[in-house]
């Protein structure tokens, strides 16, 4: 039997047991070398073998090994994620990659926001999850002039809704969010920030959040890694407009 095949079977195995629980909900599995004497394969086929399960989000690695993560927590959409994960009797873990600070926004970014280069804003980038496994990556735009007077309190108060201080602040209402999503591979940072491996598809969210005005309370992009999350939608297909 060929390489693959081996890995095929070891891969449907070790699903099994996971699903069946042999190692338990939150368990250690055996080590890549005790995997490889037992099956009869070589280490790399082994770990290909627990880089598969980890995309499929029932296995994740810490401290130089494999733990279970079974069942997987499915987030719907995008929700204020530390009243989410409350909701689930989770802690949110929340961190500032990023010590917040005004920055002038990098033109790129403009670019992808359609909006004006040079304009000065409040930069903001954290990473959340639970306490061993990191979920998502939420880097946030505000306008300064908005969210100024916040930085200190972001910078000590990384779960902080900045977007909820600006509306009572000022009265004002998001009434329109615009949003693209893609789907792509992670980048070497963010697999790194994300203890994922390079070849696990994330979802990258790029949202605009605005007034009946037009003006745009933040900008943020998220990379979410897609295995725990999920996206719903309806379409009304009975007007006739819909179904031209």
């Amino acid at each position: 039997m060929t390489e693959e095949g081996k890995k095929e079977i070891i891969l449907a195995t070790l699903r099994g047991q996971i699903q069946r629980g042999d190692f338990g909900m939150r368990g250690r599995i055996p080590p890549i070398s005790q995997l490889a004497r037992t099956h009869q394969v070589a280490r790399t086929t082994v770990y290909q073998v627990l880089e598969d399960l980890q995309i499929e989000g029932i296995l994740i690695s810490k401290d130089n090994s494999y733990y279970v993560n079974y069942p997987p927590m499915r987030i719907p959409g995008a929700p204020l994620f530390d009243k989410y994960m409350e909701s689930q009797g989770l802690t949110c873990i929340a961190d500032n990659i990023i010590e917040p600070e005004i920055i002038q926004m990098p033109d790129d970014i403009a670019e992808l926001f359609k909006t004006d280069k040079g304009n000065r804003v409040v930069h903001r980038l954290r990473r959340h999850g639970t306490v061993d496994v990191p979920m998502r990556l939420a880097e946030n735009w505000y306008p300064v002039e908005l969210a100024g007077q916040f930085l200190s309190a972001m910078r000590s108060n990384s779960n902080l809704n900045v977007a909820g201080e600006i509306r009572k602040t000022y009265g004002l209402s998001i009434a329109k969010i615009s949003e693209d999503l893609i789907g792509r591979l992670p980048t070497q940072q963010e697999t790194e920030l994300l203890n994922i491996v390079h070849h696990a598809p994330v979802l990258e969210a790029r949202r605009n959040f605005l007034t009946s005005e037009g003006q745009t309370i933040l900008y943020n992009k998220t990379i979410l890694v897609a295995v725990f999350f999920s996206l719903h939608y309806e379409y009304d297909t009975s007007s006739k407009k819909a179904q031209q």
